[in-house]
């Protein structure tokens, strides 16, 4: 028979801002009206998580931005254009060709396949999805990315391209104490919510992300998301990662929470309220550490310390239910 235990939680949010990891240029020579594309992505995350372009292909959209509603039509091809960009090399050369011979501004996103979007507009949406099942490295989920719209010219056909990560990021960062038994082998994380709107459940199936913003909509509300595996616990802490969608948790800070995290350890099931204080939204591009200690006898709290990372909201409440 499991035993149920109960876990104690700090929470870290941190936005990613800052320069990109990795800078991907271009060099075209076959005409001089002919785009160019430099490219970076905002902050390094992992190896199952996009940190830098490599024999990878984005999507490419260029429309006039001279009249209102973009009415005078100078570009708005049939498909969109396609670039491959790979690491180490000076190549990202859309094609087809784009020629900029008017003010236009430049939209782009990965990942991307050829003639993925036809007649498209600024306002075109990529079809995407989310899991609500994965491993504890993100291995199943495609981290999707969109680029801030840039403006190009005649005279300056260079688009540098910024992406930014269009879901949210989830890090439970889990530790054993000195007094722990058990083996500490973790096998399932779950996060469940009791939330009778669907407002605020989590969100996962088949969406749409805007190309203009990275907006996601389209998804399916539900209760429970799974992360399994198997992970030997020590004194020193380890991360799991998840993706998951933008979604409400709750409507303001003060709210109790709905959401309860499981954590299957040595058979055992460990469970507690996910706090909300500090952040009651998961925010597209934002990293969300959750760090919990698993102990015989008493559970503990982990001092938090972030690296490389622009520190949003800390602290955050702690929640012991006995």
């Amino acid at each position: 028979m499991k035993k149920n235990y109960l876990l104690m939680i700090t929470l870290v949010a941190v936005t990613f801002l800052g320069a990109g990891c990795s800078k991907e240029e271009s060099s075209v020579v076959k005409d001089s009206n002919e785009l160019k594309i430099t490219t970076n992505i905002v902050k390094p995350l992992t190896k199952s998580i996009v940190s830098s372009f490599s024999g990878s292909v984005i999507g490419v959209y260029v429309d006039d931005v001279a009249g209102a509603n973009y009415a005078d039509n100078v570009y708005h091809p049939t498909t969109n254009s396609t670039a491959t960009i790979n690491a180490g090399t000076n190549s990202a050369n859309p094609s087809p060709s784009i020629y900029i011979n008017t003010d236009a501004k430049v939209y782009a996103w990965y990942p991307a396949i050829v003639n993925e979007l036809s007649f498209p507009d600024y306002s075109f949406t990529k079809a995407i999805m989310v899991v609500d099942t994965d491993d504890f490295t993100a291995t199943n989920q495609t981290d999707y990315l969109w680029a801030t719209p840039v403006g190009v010219n005649k005279d300056n056909r260079t688009a540098n391209l910024s992406f930014q990560h269009a879901l949210s990021k989830i890090i439970f960062r889990i530790n054993t104490d000195v007094n722990y038994a058990g083996k500490g082998i973790l096998t399932e994380i779950s996060l469940t919510t009791t939330a009778l709107d669907d407002a605020y459940k989590f969100l996962s199936g088949n969406g749409i992300m805007k190309i203009s913003d990275g907006i996601i909509s389209g998804l399916t509300p539900t209760s429970i998301l799974t992360y399994t595996g198997s992970n030997t616990l020590s004194n020193t802490a380890t991360d799991m990662l998840a993706l998951v969608a933008p979604a409400k948790l709750a409507e303001k800070a003060s709210d109790i929470s709905t959401i309860t995290i499981n954590l299957t350890i040595d058979g055992a099931i460990y469970s507690a309220s996910l706090p909300i204080s500090s952040a009651y939204s998961w925010i597209a591009g934002t990293e969300y550490t959750y760090t919990i200690t698993i102990s015989s006898g008493e559970l503990l709290i982990n001092t938090v310390s972030i690296t490389d990372w622009e520190i949003g909201n800390t602290g955050g409440s702690i929640i012991s239910a006995k």
